[in-house]
């Protein structure tokens, strides 16, 4: 958070709370590169760029977990789409399929269970939108924008820490 100790919070914008530098995932890590990420930074969902660094889409915990209980010939669904047999004129069978499936974490990449829409405020965003936009669409995190670009990310844990700061008592105990 920065430059929050002069404003109250309906005061605040998205530039004074959010996060930044914005850890991304690659569309084409697997599920398990994804879970290994989350864990090393102590993360629970990031925005997913293609090679070129253009943003696709963002992925969540929520996501994987839903991938992770779904049933087997999903599974194999996702995976017989997202593999590049298709482009060798190889097609996979139903054995394959299910042998792909067994280690579905590792053979199916972010693409495939990725939400492919972002949700995002502007840097000039008041905090009570961002709040409210975050209440509305039952989403722990919101994408800040500068002219089209991804400059930051505002969590649950932004607005909680904003809410702190800004209501901070002067008893010094």
């Amino acid at each position: 958070m920065t430059n929050t100790t002069a404003k109250n919070l309906c005061q605040l914008t998205a530039n004074d709370i959010m996060s930044s530098p914005v850890l991304t995932a690659q569309d084409s890590w697997s599920v398990k590169m994804l879970l290994d990420f989350f864990s090393k930074h102590h993360i629970t969902g990031v925005p997913v760029t293609d090679y070129s660094g253009q943003l696709k889409g963002v992925v969540t915990m929520t996501d994987v977990l839903h991938f992770e209980n779904l049933p087997a010939l999903e599974k194999e669904r996702l995976i017989g789409v997202s593999c590049y047999g298709e482009y060798a004129g190889y097609e996979f069978s139903a054995n394959d399929l299910q042998q792909l499936a067994q280690h579905a974490d590792i053979n199916c990449p972010v693409a495939q269970i990725m939400t492919p829409h972002i949700i995002s405020v502007d840097t000039t965003t008041p905090v009570t939108a961002v709040a409210r936009l975050l209440r509305e669409r039952e989403i722990h995190r919101a994408f800040v924008l500068s002219e089209q670009k991804l400059v930051g990310v505002i969590s649950t844990s932004n607005l909680l820490d904003a809410l702190i700061t800004s209501c901070a008592c002067e008893n010094t105990d």
